[in-house]
């Protein structure tokens, strides 16, 4: 959860719909780990940093299982907005903390603004706090997102939340969505449907598996997972 607040600033910058206001707002970082171990160590003291200056933001934690990036740490919080991510308390010493205790041990990967996209989303676990075990992640190119857009609003899919890029992201679209077993392997047409008219218009450009790490989560008001 190492800030960059001028990605954020860029959040502001750019036009959001009118959800951001009501806690729709997410943002991702991932990492290659070099010591899993000690980066695991380090990382829940950096947790119980949060949890002692009361941040009021949930911080999620995932290993990526399968895909383009497997093998990567995923952290995020969910549900909140662009005021709360840029107002949070002590960003400073944030990244001070992590930089302690945890970045020895860990490369920076990715960094991502996102924003749900109520209308299509079906579920929506990490706005509720929530985590779901297992889940398959897509970020999605498309060639046209008006008729992206109404293909799947005319056929949603089953238990999916979906979220529309804030700034710099690797795709316009990222779809998560629950699976039921470990080894399923991350595939978009089979999530939607091979017949799904959205997929004339859509193209994956990454698709992981991600399971949830409790310990390495922290939900506001409870304490850290043995």
């Amino acid at each position: 959860m190492r800030p960059r607040s001028f990605l954020v600033l860029a959040m502001l910058a750019a036009p959001l719909p009118a959800a951001a206001q009501s806690g729709g707002t997410a943002h991702l970082y991932a990492y290659r780990l070099s010591d899993k171990p000690a980066f695991e160590a380090g990382y829940r003291k950096h947790l119980e940093w949060h949890a002692r200056i009361g941040d009021k933001l949930v911080w999620y934690a995932w290993y990526v299982t399968a895909g383009d990036r497997a093998g990567a740490f995923v952290d995020g919080t969910f549900g909140t907005t662009p005021e709360r991510l840029e107002n949070r308390p002590r960003i400073k010493e944030d990244g001070a903390d992590f930089r302690a205790n945890a970045a020895a041990y860990s490369t920076a990967i990715g960094n991502e603004g996102w924003e749900l996209w109520r209308e299509a989303s079906q579920a929506q676990p990490l706005e509720q706090r929530k985590p779901q075990a297992l889940v398959q992640v897509h970020a999605i190119a498309v060639t046209d997102a008006k008729r992206f857009e109404a293909a799947l609003l005319a056929r949603p899919v089953t238990g999916a939340s979906w979220y529309r890029g804030i700034g710099e992201t690797p795709a316009p679209y990222l779809l998560i969505a629950p699976v039921a077993a470990a080894d399923t392997k991350p595939d978009l047409a089979a999530l939607l449907g091979a017949d799904h008219p959205a997929l004339a218009f859509a193209r994956a450009v990454r698709s992981e598996a991600w399971t949830y790490a409790p310990r390495l989560a922290l939900l506001p008001g409870e304490p850290l997972a043995p």
